[in-house]
């Protein structure tokens, strides 16, 4: 009876120390994903730049020139890295957990 107690706090320890190791590598994407954002939101601020700098010279705003262009290449790049991260930190949770669950099984 005691051993299975002892092995019952093994297993809890396992699990928080578990949970605190996911917690680092959660805040770790988190944090990296709020740069990107930080990032995407100079991007468009380039571009609103690059916008009202041509409607005070009275130009039409061409997308396709070469500075404007990417601009908008960088802020898709951004948009897909985000997205990406995203899911990838949704898929390694599902993922550790699912190794956890093997592990524990042994």
């Amino acid at each position: 009876m005691l051993k299975k107690m002892f092995a019952a706090l093994v297993d809890g320890f396992k699990m928080l120390v578990s949970e605190a190791k996911w917690a680092f590598i959660r805040a770790f994407r988190v944090w990296e994903i709020r740069q990107i954002k930080k990032r995407l939101a100079e991007e468009y601020e380039t571009l609103g730049k690059n916008y009202a700098q041509c409607h005070q010279r009275n130009e039409v705003f061409d997308p396709v020139s070469n500075e404007n262009d990417l601009t908008f290449k960088q802020i898709e790049f951004l948009l897909e890295e985000i997205a990406h991260l995203e899911n990838e930190l949704v898929s390694s949770r599902t993922e550790y957990i699912k190794s956890r669950t093997a592990e524990q099984e042994v």
